[in-house]
């Protein structure tokens, strides 16, 4: 089973907040996914941080360790992207162009989204990791 990581999931990890940890050491899941956008907004967080060079290392490392992979969107991602705004945009759900990418990159890999964000459930395309 994938496992897949939205910003706030991650910046989490990296902080080894206990719950997200534990669904990451679960064996219910093989593979570990950090889409585009997930990363490009971590690193921007970084950037604006104090310890940048810092938290830039830890997550490289991180990364290697544990054999995440990043998921760069492509046209199969485009179209399921442009299904569910639209589907978000006609159900009234607001949510950041980010946060649908990230949706999107999910829904295509059939992975669990590890979110603490609550706008995702919005969303009942998307599967969500349980954080117990």
């Amino acid at each position: 089973m994938t496992l897949v990581f939205d910003t706030t999931a991650l910046s989490h990890f990296l902080d080894e907040d206990q719950a997200i940890l534990k669904v990451v050491a679960s064996k219910e899941f093989d593979q570990y996914i950090i889409p585009l956008a997930t990363d490009a907004e971590i690193r921007f967080g970084f950037m604006h941080g104090s310890r940048q060079s810092d938290n830039l290392a830890k997550y490289a490392h991180v990364v290697q360790k544990l054999s995440f992979e990043l998921a760069y969107p492509n046209q199969d991602t485009s179209i399921i992207y442009a299904e569910l705004a639209a589907w978000a945009k006609e159900h009234g759900v607001a949510l950041s162009i980010n946060d649908i990418w990230i949706a999107a990159a999910s829904r295509q890999l059939g992975g669990k989204l590890l979110t603490l964000d609550g706008d995702f459930k919005h969303l009942p395309q998307i599967s969500h990791a349980d954080l117990g």
